[in-house]
């Protein structure tokens, strides 16, 4: 019974974001649709590379990170640029941007040509999530802030429920090389979508707001942040340990789930329609647990369901190591996407929650860069690991960085939301 009342929670939050937001609804359309094309290339691209080019664990680690790796460079100043030119300047010129680099990569002749236009790819989709990060923040309250950002999670993870499948099929019947010209047809889709449907949602852009423009909860003016505002955030402990929680969640995601596990499933004996069923099933559960993680974040707090989250993770990556069938396999899947669903909505959350007002942008913009340096400890080090000691190593070594992360937030962060939060404030 508390689970039904908790999805039916949920979605009743998602039936009055669709009346009230329809901008929101399309944006999380466009975001679907970018999804699926990343998730058919996910389960294909670390085989492609190592077939066509015949390199190293650590360089093919780097092809599959470097899209994520774009966010060190493009994340704060996205996050800036929302703040002077508007949300939706930001999102066009990142999904094109992204375009242009998905479409070259599906040409790519030699692997320092696919290097360079993963990052340009990564480089428009960093500027595009961000966008979206705060587009979210705009239309939400206090109240249900972790719901409407997980409605971002929630849209990527259906997408990339999809996708892998998609992909791994059209991979093993018509070449590996054809899911990639799919993701630049996809994101071309969602730019048309973008550009004709989703309004702005900057407060000072909307003079009056109409019945198809998001409405933002609180002031309508644009704020300026207070003097020291940013020092106070950059040395607070929250930023820091939630940041690096963030940095380990995108490091598995990136080095383990898409560029180590398929080179350690393959070696296992599984095939690319397989392992494109693998991610596949990562993804699925999370749009359950991402729905129940903003529901209980929002009313007991972001870091209510940390512990369970790291536990399932691990607890996937050992199932994957130690197993050889398929069964095994899909176990590990599902274990995986539990624990990341869970891990999701409360550290996007907590970010929001301590952006300074003026600076929602770049604070927002912060937390895509630790995803961009968790995707640098992904791709390095644990490809590194993987040529130097094997991939069950390389594993562990992600289980263990990922605990300790876990670890420093519940110790030292304090919390932000929920009744714990409120006791703190009374005390």
């Amino acid at each position: 019974m508390k689970l039904q009342s908790l999805l039916q929670s949920n979605l009743q939050q998602i039936k009055v974001t669709v009346s009230d937001h329809r901008g929101v609804v399309f944006l999380c359309l466009t975001i679907f649709i970018t999804s699926v094309g990343m998730g058919a290339i996910s389960p294909v691209l670390p085989l492609f590379v190592d077939q066509e080019y015949h390199v190293s664990r650590t360089q093919i680690g780097l092809a599959v990170g470097l899209f994520g790796m774009a966010r060190l460079v493009t994340s704060l100043p996205a996050g800036y640029l929302t703040q002077r030119y508007g949300r939706k300047f930001v999102l066009g010129v990142g999904t094109a941007i992204n375009l242009l680099g998905a479409a070259m990569v599906a040409v790519s002749f030699s692997f320092v040509w696919l290097l360079v236009w993963r990052l340009v790819s990564g480089l428009g989709a960093s500027m595009y999530t961000t966008g979206v990060s705060v587009y979210l923040h705009d239309v939400a309250t206090s109240d249900n802030r972790a719901r409407f950002l997980s409605l971002q999670e929630m849209s990527i993870l259906v997408g990339q429920s999809l996708g892998p499948v998609t992909g791994g099929y059209i991979g093993e019947h018509f070449g590996l090389r054809t899911p990639l010209y799919l993701q630049a047809g996809l994101i071309a889709v969602a730019l048309v979508t973008l550009l004709l449907l989703v309004p702005e949602s900057r407060p000072d852009r909307q003079s009056t707001p109409t019945r198809n423009q998001p409405r933002r909860a609180g002031n309508s003016r644009a704020q300026i942040a207070p003097p020291g505002s940013l020092r106070r955030l950059l040395l607070s402990p929250g930023f820091v340990f939630v940041g690096l929680f963030s940095l380990m969640i995108v490091a598995n995601r990136q080095g383990g789930r898409f560029s180590i596990m398929p080179l350690y499933g393959e070696a296992k004996g599984f095939r690319p329609d397989q392992l494109g069923a693998f991610i596949s099933v990562t993804h699925f559960p999370q749009f359950f647990t991402t729905m129940a993680a903003g529901f209980l974040s929002d009313r007991f707090g972001r870091k209510f369901t940390i512990v369970p989250a790291v536990v399932l993770i691990i607890l996937g990556i050992i199932v994957f190591s130690r197993g050889g069938t398929l069964l095994e396999l899909m176990f590990s899947g599902v274990l995986l996407g539990l624990g990341e669903g869970l891990a999701g909505p409360p550290s996007v959350a907590f970010f929001a929650d301590i952006a300074p007002p003026g600076l929602e942008g770049v604070t927002m913009g912060f937390y895509r860069t630790f995803g961009g340096v968790g995707s640098v400890v992904g791709a390095l080090l644990l490809g590194g690991v993987a040529d130097l000691a094997g991939f069950a190593w390389s594993l562990g070594v992600d289980a263990v960085l990922l605990g300790a992360a876990a670890l420093g937030m519940m110790l030292l962060v304090r919390e932000t939301a929920g009744r714990r939060a409120g006791r703190a404030n009374d005390s």
